[in-house]
């Protein structure tokens, strides 16, 4: 059974508790048809919780490449960012200091990435590059944040796959400013960097998405979870 997100979230919060039935239910990001499950174990260990989904497109033509969807540690991330409690999803989408909260890393927070078609692996690193360098270089330059452009490198060497074939999966989990990943169901080694965690969650969350709608979109369910007290 797939249903909205918002509407499944309702019944969560309503009965306060996720049946087993529950715990295998997706959602489709709507443009792609693509399933997101409404929990998933992330890289770094602990159930995380679906707050919604976006799709990244390329190209005047809106080429489609993949589908996001943005997952947290819900009792975490409702004590984190309760003092928007009682503000809808449409305020908090105009919210800098809510995206601003977000950001600080302060909670267990994953991202979840199908691909809609084939991308080369080396063409799929390259696009990482150019979305995290410069803002790895602004995590030195402006938050206190070195080391970041040697963790990419890192980073850029887990895409070393022949090609990102459509329905591969991309799970990036940040804790305590560690990356976990898993690339197409396997694990990579943890990169120890504050500055990849932001930067990386900065290209969905930040002041310059990649996707404007899809930032957005992946906030949907916060409202919900703030005012269920964690799930």
């Amino acid at each position: 059974m797939r249903r909205t997100v918002v509407s499944v979230l309702s019944v969560l919060t309503l009965s306060g508790a996720l049946g087993a039935a529950a715990a295998q239910e997706t959602v489709n990001e709507p443009s792609s048809g693509v399933p997101f499950p409404l929990r998933l174990v992330a890289p770094s260990g602990g159930e995380q919780i679906l707050m919604g989904t976006g799709l990244r497109t390329k190209t005047f033509l809106k080429v489609k490449v993949y589908a996001f969807g943005l997952y947290v540690d819900s009792a975490a991330g409702q004590a984190a960012m309760a003092t928007f409690a009682g503000k809808d999803q449409k305020t908090l989408e105009k919210d800098d200091a809510f995206y601003g909260a977000l950001l600080k890393m302060s909670f267990p927070m994953t991202l979840r990435l199908v691909m809609t078609r084939d991308v080369g692996g080396d063409d799929m690193a390259e696009a990482f590059d150019g979305a995290l360098r410069p803002r790895v270089q602004q995590a030195a330059a402006e938050m206190s944040m070195p080391g970041g452009e040697a963790a990419l490198d890192t980073f850029r060497g887990y895409f070393s796959v022949e090609e990102m074939t459509k329905e591969s999966e991309l799970l990036f989990s940040c804790t305590n400013g560690t990356l976990a990943s898993s690339v197409k169901g396997e694990a990579r080694a943890p990169i120890q960097s504050p500055a990849l965690c932001w930067a990386l969650f900065d290209v969905y969350l930040g002041q310059k998405p990649i996707s404007g709608d899809g930032k957005k979109k992946v906030i949907a369910n916060f409202p919900a979870l703030i005012a269920a007290g964690g799930m």
